[in-house]
């Protein structure tokens, strides 16, 4: 196996800075100035940050890897295109549930823990931990409450986790857990396969466990299936979408996360999606939650971030599928999103090589590569440098 000390020594000598040196020049929109050396240095400071290491890049602008892609004759395309994009994105990992959920081989509680203080150690502040669903329905998270017992120490970091009813919150709460996750769908007939009832009973439901949340101040976040398709009904109208965005909005959910299910979204389908719920719930409130089968996820995330959405949901090595949507691939890969946003100048406080090593750890462990194309990209890059 490539040693993780090879990475390390690859990112230490800059090369990271140095591919991502160009977002510094690119983002010229009229109200951040990044020619300033004043703004220099900050995000200069941030990227050092983003690779965890404080090194000179070195000669490797030699090596054909060119940083300065605009001039004055692109800037004004360049403001166009990305004045809308936020200076931060917030992250939320969903690996450790959504997507170790369909994993059939059932993965020791020791390595789901190891893989999120991996994770912790990154720097992602929210972390989906488990899900206290019946172990009935998913085997792969019956060790829940043992999960939790073994990161309630672990300070400063959220730890979301699925509660499908009263009676899962209530577990929740005894495991320990400070905020809670429910998951209506947008689609009738997979709320009927994943859920047992209809969208409106499932409402019902979700009401009662954030009534119950609320008298004890605990976070509710909302997550949608199927916002754009359903793999039993085909496409999803928006106005259902947004329809059940309200109702989570006014239960009164902290944050709602619009999941493409299936990942059969492509910009032409998910931008009249977001504009519907717009209409009924604030921006601030909402996040984005992309599967990749077919390859569109981090477009669909990059329209996302241009309408104004600054929450993106991601599972490290792209981990992830529904045991009730047959086909659906992994979520977007935390690594591929990283690699997007710091190319964008855009701010995660994530260290994209903790973050490669997390996935590498996991990985190895489901005795597969990583489904991340940016970390197998990195990886191959420190192999070249090796020889």
């Amino acid at each position: 196996m490539l040693a993780s000390k090879s990475l390390r020594k690859l990112l230490s000598r800059g090369y990271a800075r140095d591919v991502f040196k160009w977002s510094r020049e690119s983002r010229n929109m009229s109200h951040v100035d990044i020619t300033k050396n004043e703004e220099f240095a900050r995000l200069g400071g941030n990227y050092r940050r983003i690779v965890g290491y404080d090194h000179d890049a070195g000669n490797l602008s030699d090596r054909n890897y060119s940083s300065h892609f605009i001039d004055k004759h692109s800037e004004g395309l360049t403001d166009k295109v990305l004045r809308n994009i936020p200076e931060f994105v917030k992250i939320v990992e969903v690996g450790p549930r959504d997507g170790l959920q369909n994993e059939k081989h059932i993965i020791p509680t020791s390595a789901k823990v190891e893989l999120i203080k991996m994770l912790v150690s990154s720097g992602l502040q929210v972390i989906e931990a488990t899900s206290f669903v019946s172990p009935k329905w998913v085997p792969q998270l019956a060790d829940a409450k043992d999960v939790m017992e073994a990161i309630r120490d672990i300070k400063g970091i959220s730890f979301p986790v699925l509660t499908p009813n009263l009676k899962g919150f209530e577990a929740a709460v005894a495991a320990g857990a400070k905020e809670v996750a429910i998951f209506p769908a947008a689609s009738e007939s997979f709320s009927k396969a994943n859920l047992n009832c209809s969208i409106e009973d499932s409402l019902i439901r979700y009401r009662d466990v954030a009534l119950a949340a609320k008298k004890l101040s605990i976070p509710v976040r909302g997550y949608i299936s199927c916002v754009v398709g359903c793999p039993l009904e085909g496409n999803v109208s928006p106005s259902q979408v947004a329809y059940v965005a309200k109702e989570l909005y006014d239960m009164g959910c902290s944050e709602i996360s619009l999941g493409d299910t299936i990942g059969v979204g492509t910009p032409g389908t998910v931008i009249p999606m977001l504009k519907a719920v717009i209409d009924v719930v604030p921006i601030d409130k909402l996040a984005v939650h992309f599967h990749d089968t077919y390859g569109q996820a981090l477009s669909n995330t990059l329209v996302s971030l241009q309408v104004g959405i600054t929450t993106v949901d991601s599972s490290v090595s792209g981990l992830g599928g529904c045991p009730y949507a047959k086909g659906a691939s992994g979520n977007v890969a935390t690594e591929d999103v990283v690699y997007m946003l710091n190319g964008l100048g855009v701010k995660t406080n994530v260290d994209i090589g903790k973050l490669i090593l997390a996935g590498e750890f996991i990985s190895n462990h489901l005795g597969r590569s990583s489904g991340s194309k940016a970390a197998t990209a990195l990886r191959k890059v420190t192999c070249a440098s090796k020889l």
